[in-house]
């Protein structure tokens, strides 16, 4: 099995500051792409947006369709391609892929599958005598057939996106039903609605609402715990599989 440098497969842009106090910057047509907006797998819009003369004022540049936005400023989460040209600030670096002989959907789940051992900044990326760019540069991928690469890159990306349905569904959950919670009882501690002291079948009632809703959100956080460990074990075993061959 041969191996490729990402650096030497791949340009690795960083992204750019820019000052907020300047009004002509910003809400714009170009999306300002930050850590907030690395959610999903893709990306086509961000939460800012600045203008052409806060491109040129940013030390940042329009990364092209397909690059690879990886937050540098953190411990490796989450990594996503971009469908339209964005701006990304410092936080965030591009991996945009210049190889014929690679593809980015596959560089992608690889970076995921090293995300728990991944950290790109901070006293690790330091003690590994670099930044960000350098630490990404220096990743060994392995170097498949270019279908063989899109066949796991498919397979990998399902799995990928259980593991972020069930996230996104446990944060749902648990936003409604502590809300219902409030609207049937209040806060307990505070208790705005002025109640009385309740008698013992209220107190009962209560007490049954509230450990279902625990079972419940239990229940969500157990599915999201097997779905991240199915993820991690198939993408262990996919390029593990990949390493030794």
């Amino acid at each position: 099995m041969r191996f490729v440098r990402l650096g030497d497969v791949a340009r690795i842009v960083c992204g750019g500051s820019l000052d907020r106090s300047i009004s002509s910057c910003w809400n714009g047509t170009i999306p300002w792409v930050t850590a907030k907006d690395i959610l999903g797998a893709r990306i086509n819009d961000s939460l800012e947006r600045i203008t052409e003369f806060g491109l040129k004022e940013s030390a940042s540049n329009l990364v092209p369709v397909g690059s690879i936005l990886v937050p540098a400023s953190m411990t490796l989460e989450n990594v996503v391609i971009n469908d339209v040209p964005v701006a990304i600030n410092k936080d965030l670096k591009a991996i945009i892929v210049e190889s014929p002989d690679i593809d980015r959907n596959y560089i992608q789940q690889f970076l995921l599958s090293k995300a728990s051992n991944l950290e790109l900044s901070g006293k690790e990326g330091m003690n590994n005598g670099g930044h960000a760019t350098e630490i990404l540069a220096d990743i060994d991928i392995p170097l498949l057939p270019l279908e063989e690469q899109r066949r796991i890159a498919i397979i990998l990306d399902k799995a990928d996106a259980i593991c972020k349905k069930r996230r996104v569904t446990l944060n749902l959950a648990d936003n409604f039903l502590h809300s219902i919670f409030l609207d049937m009882f209040g806060d307990s501690a505070t208790n705005p609605n002025e109640w009385p002291t309740p008698p013992i079948a209220v107190q009962k009632r209560y007490t049954q609402i509230h450990n279902k809703m625990i079972s419940i959100k239990e229940k969500l956080a157990t599915e999201l715990v097997q779905s991240n460990f199915l993820f991690n074990s198939l993408a262990a075993s996919v390029f593990t599989s990949s390493e030794a061959a």
